[in-house]
């Protein structure tokens, strides 16, 4: 009895503080500044206003970039959300953490779609390490991303709506929907409070802005431009290098030196082998990323990806994932994508912060390639 009457009130009251509160950023984060989430966040505050900001991002040309772990990187200069901003005075939002993969890419779009705008500035990165065997979408990424402001928007459509249900059953159906349950109670929980309180749930934020970030905000212009300006690229390649070589030159892996002293010293043998359990291009992720690609197909955004390259200095069979790079370029032509293989890359100081995840060359090459898409 006590049960349903709780069911009872969340499903009553729910619908109620959903039209009565009103959500308000309280993380003090300006969008001209460049702005990282690495998910909605954490209560049902941060989510509707993070949620929004995304659906606007998306909307008025902001320059959006979705990944994984390589977006964790705030110390570096060329991290996308920090150059665009600073430097060329573009807004700019990053969003995604380790294991937010294709599937999950896709149906945080897939709720956000009605955003979409001929000036949608859309990049997607790719990491070769989401096709190793175990690489599919985590059930706890799936019960992070997909929850919230998403699982609403994409419950209200019936294609949607079967399609997460099959995933569910199939991807520890028990444990997903226990994350799921616990969610909407803290969900409700965090309207209550708002509702008694009177106050929106303060939230600390994910990334804050460097002062330069910060200043780069009297040179942001809403709305953005249609087309990005064009940076001194020979300039700003020559810079990454300099940096690169600075900060990689006392390693034989080509890695950043601190990273090398701090763990690859550590141990007799650190190279490793990223495809030892299944062939990549047999994996889930590659049919996830077709999905993907063809559900930005059918909604005429022609977004930007990027597939990352592995450090061949530490990662032996990198080699292995040569035909799923290549399977990948086919499937960018065949959906129309502009694509940048950056697969082909050679670990020389400046591309590799470890043995996957860039460096300050590595990231120069990234926003060349964004800029030059962007300014066209």
């Amino acid at each position: 009895m006590a049960l349903t009457i709780a069911v009872a009130l969340i499903l009553g009251l729910s619908p109620y503080l959903d039209r009565t509160l009103k959500p308000a950023a309280t993380d003090g984060l300006n969008p001209r500044a460049g702005v990282y989430l690495p998910n909605m966040g954490d209560n049902w505050n941060e989510q509707s206003v993070n949620f929004q900001r995304m659906r606007t991002a998306l909307g008025n040309g902001t320059l959006v970039i979705l990944g994984s772990s390589e977006l964790s990187s705030h110390d570096l200069r060329f991290e996308p959300y920090r150059f665009f901003p600073t430097e060329l005075g573009v807004p700019t939002l990053a969003y995604g953490h380790a294991k937010f993969q294709s599937y999950g890419i896709f149906r945080v779009l897939q709720s956000l779609s009605d955003s979409f705008t001929p000036g949608t500035k859309l990049v997607i990165m790719l990491s070769p390490a989401w096709f190793a065997a175990e690489g599919e979408l985590p059930s706890s990424a799936f019960a992070e991303h997909i929850s919230g402001p998403v699982l609403t928007e994409l419950w209200k459509r019936p294609a949607a709506r079967k399609n997460l249900i099959y995933w569910v059953r199939h991807h520890e159906m028990w444990g997903i929907l226990g994350l799921l349950a616990q969610a909407e109670l803290t969900n409700f929980r965090d309207k209550i409070q708002m509702w008694v309180s009177g106050k929106p749930i303060a939230s600390g934020a994910a990334y804050d802005p460097t002062p330069a970030a910060i200043a780069a905000t009297r040179n942001a212009t809403f709305p953005v431009p249609a087309k990005l300006p064009q940076a001194d690229w020979q300039k700003l390649l020559s810079e990454a290098r300099a940096t690169g070589m600075l900060l990689s030159n006392a390693n034989p892996y080509a890695v950043r030196n601190q990273y090398y002293k701090s763990h690859l010293s550590l141990v007799d043998d650190p190279t490793h082998q990223e495809f030892a359990r299944g062939n990549p291009l047999a994996a889930h992720e590659f049919a996830d990323l077709s999905q993907l690609m063809e559900f930005l197909a059918q909604k005429k955004v022609r977004a930007y990806f990027v597939l990352q390259p592995l450090n061949t200095k530490l990662v032996l069979d990198s080699e292995r994932f040569i035909p799923t790079a290549r399977s990948i370029m086919s499937m960018c032509r065949r959906y129309e994508m502009s694509c940048l293989n950056l697969y082909r890359l050679k670990a020389v100081p400046g591309i590799f912060h470890d043995d996957m995840h860039l460096a300050e060359l590595g990231w120069a090459l990234v926003d060349e390639g964004i800029d030059h898409h962007f300014s066209q």
